[in-house]
C-alpha cells in the first residue's frame, strides 16, 4: 500500500500553527523544566556553547585595537585590576580567591579565566567585556562609551594567568590579603554596609590612602587636596549617570550620598603633591585654596542631588566666550609652536606653557590657569587643579570631552566647548606641560 503526500502551502502553513500552538502549550503548562539543579542535556550544553563561540567570533570582526594600545602595558593592567577584584573575581575567581560553591551551582556555571583567556583573541575578549552573554549572568561592560576601560580590562585578563597570588593581592586588593584565604568577593562584602572606613579602603585599592594613586605614576588621577566639592560632585556624577565610567560607576552606586561626602572630605584634607614653581604663572600658580571662599559643607551634604550634578549656567555662556579669553587677546599663540610643529619635548612643554598660561583666542582656548589656577578656583570649588596630574590622564579626558563622552560636575559643560577647540597636538602639549610641573611619584 502506497500514501500519497501532497505538500500544499495551506498544509505547510497548518503545520507552522500548529507548531507555535504547540510550543505556546508546552511553556503554559508549567512542565519545561528551568530548575538551575537539572543541569542542561549534554548536546544543549554543547550547542548553546557553539552557539556562543560562533556568535563571537563573528561579531568581533569589527572590533579593531586602537593604534599604540600595548596589552602589555602596567599602566593598563594596573587601572583594570581593582574593577576585576570587585566586579569580576565573584564569578570567575582570582589567585587565591576560588570560586564561591553558590556561583559553581549556575547554569552555565563561570569558568576560572585563567585557564580560558588564552581561547580567545584579543578583539574577541574586548566583545565579550564590553557586550556581554545574554542568559548566562555575564553582564555588559557600564560605560559602553568608554572602549579605554574596556581595552585596560582585556590588558589585565591577559596578565591574569601569569600572577602569583601575591601579585594579585598587590595590583588588585591594594597590597591586602596576600597571605589569606579567601572567599570570592568575600574581600569587599564588608564595603557594603556603608562604614566610611571600609569605604576608604575600597578607594584606597586603587587611589592609595593619600590620594596619589598606587604603583605605576600615570594608572590613576591625584585627588589628594583637591576641592572637597568638586570631589562630591564628581563621585555623585558617577553614581547617577552624569560621568561614565565602568570603573568608578559601580563604587560609587554602592555607598549612600553621605559616605560619598566624607570620601571627599577625606581626601580633600590630603597633601597634594609639591608643585614646582613657576614663574609665568604668577598668582594663578597652584596653591592649596586657602584664599576660595568658605563654604559651609554640612549644608552640601544635604543638598538636593540633581543640584549638585545637574550643568549650571555661567557666565561663559551668556557672554559667549571663556573665561581668560579676553586677557589672551593681546598675546595670541599660533596652533603650534612658533618654528611650526613641536620637533622635540622642550618645543612641546613651551607650547603647554603657552595654552595653559596665556591661551589661544583664535581658537577660542582660554588660559587653563585663568580656571585651574587659584583665582579661577576662588571662584568656583568645582575647579580641580591640573598641575601634577599623569599626562596620559589628562589627555584621554581632553580626548573624551572632544568626542563628547565626558561628563562631570555642573561645570563639565564649559571644558566640553574648549576641548572641542583643541587639535590633537594642543592637547598633548597642554596635558604634558601640567604632569611636568608635579613631583614625580
Amino acid at each position: 500500500m502506497r500514501l500519497k503526500l501532497i505538500v500544499t502551502w495551506k498544509r505547510i502553513a497548518a503545520l507552522f500553527v500548529l507548531g507555535v500552538m504547540g510550543a505556546l502549550l508546552l511553556g503554559w503548562s508549567g512542565l519545561v523544566s528551568i530548575a538551575a539543579s537539572s543541569g542542561h542535556w549534554a548536546v544543549t550544553r554543547w550547542y548553546l556553547g557553539w552557539t556562543m563561540e560562533n556568535a563571537v567570533e563573528t561579531q568581533s570582526i569589527l572590533v579593531s585595537k586602537p593604534e599604540g594600545t600595548d596589552l602589555d602595558d602596567p599602566v593598563l593592567i594596573r587601572r583594570a585590576a581593582g574593577h576585576y577584584a570587585t566586579g569580576c573575581a565573584a564569578c570567575h575567581g582570582a589567585p587565591g580567591v576560588p570560586q564561591s560553591p553558590v556561583v559553581q551551582e549556575m547554569v552555565p556555571a563561570p569558568p576560572r579565566l585563567e585557564h580560558k583567556v588564552a581561547e580567545w583573541s584579543d578583539e574577541e575578549l574586548f566583545w565579550i567585556v564590553r557586550n556581554g552573554i545574554k542568559f548566562s549572568g555575564m553582564p555588559a561592560w557600564p560605560a559602553q562609551d568608554r572602549t579605554d576601560e574596556v581595552w585596560a580590562q582585556v590588558a589585565f585578563l591577559r596578565a591574569l594567568p601569569d600572577l602569583s597570588r601575591a601579585e594579585y593581592a598587590e595590583l588588585a586588593l591594594g597590597g591586602g590579603f596576600a597571605g589569606d584565604a579567601l572567599e570570592a568577593g568575600g574581600e569587599t562584602t564588608a564595603a557594603l554596609d556603608g562604614i566610611v572606613d571600609t569605604a576608604l579602603t575600597d578607594c584606597a585599592r586603587c587611589h592609595g590612602r593619600d590620594g596619589l594613586g598606587r604603583g605605576e605614576p600615570e594608572a590613576f588621577p591625584v585627588i589628594a587636596g583637591q576641592p572637597a566639592p568638586y570631589l562630591y560632585a564628581t563621585l555623585l556624577a558617577f553614581a547617577h549617570g552624569f560621568r561614565e565610567s565602568g570603573f568608578m560607576e559601580p563604587p560609587a552606586t554602592r555607598y549612600e550620598p553621605e559616605v560619598l561626602f566624607e570620601l571627599a572630605r577625606y581626601y580633600a584634607a590630603q597633601p597634594p603633591l609639591h608643585v614646582d614653581e613657576f614663574a609665568e604663572a604668577g598668582p594663578e600658580g597652584r596653591d592649596t585654596g586657602d584664599d576660595a571662599p568658605a563654604l559651609d559643607l554640612s549644608a552640601m551634604a544635604t543638598d538636593a542631588i540633581e543640584t549638585l550634578v545637574s550643568p549650571v549656567d555661567v557666565w561663559q555662556d551668556r557672554a559667549g566666550i571663556l573665561d581668560g579669553e579676553g586677557d589672551a587677546a593681546g598675546r595670541e599663540v599660533p596652533m603650534a609652536a612658533t618654528a611650526g610643529p613641536p620637533g622635540t619635548r622642550n618645543d612641546l612643554l613651551e607650547l603647554g606653557r603657552r595654552i595653559a598660561l596665556e591661551g589661544i583666542a583664535s581658537r577660542k582656548l582660554p588660559a587653563c590657569q585663568s580656571c585651574h589656577g587659584s583665582t579661577g578656583r576662588s571662584k568656583s570649588p568645582y575647579y580641580p587643579y591640573l598641575v601634577g596630574q599623569p599626562e596620559r590622564y589628562l589627555s584621554e579626558h581632553l580626548h573624551l570631552w572632544k568626542e563628547g563622552k565626558r561628563g562631570g560636575t555642573p561645570y563639565a559643560h564649559v571644558m566640553s566647548e574648549i576641548a572641542r577647540n583643541m587639535t590633537n597636538e594642543q592637547i598633548e602639549a597642554a596635558s604634558a606641560w601640567y604632569a611636568a610641573h608635579g613631583e614625580s611619584r
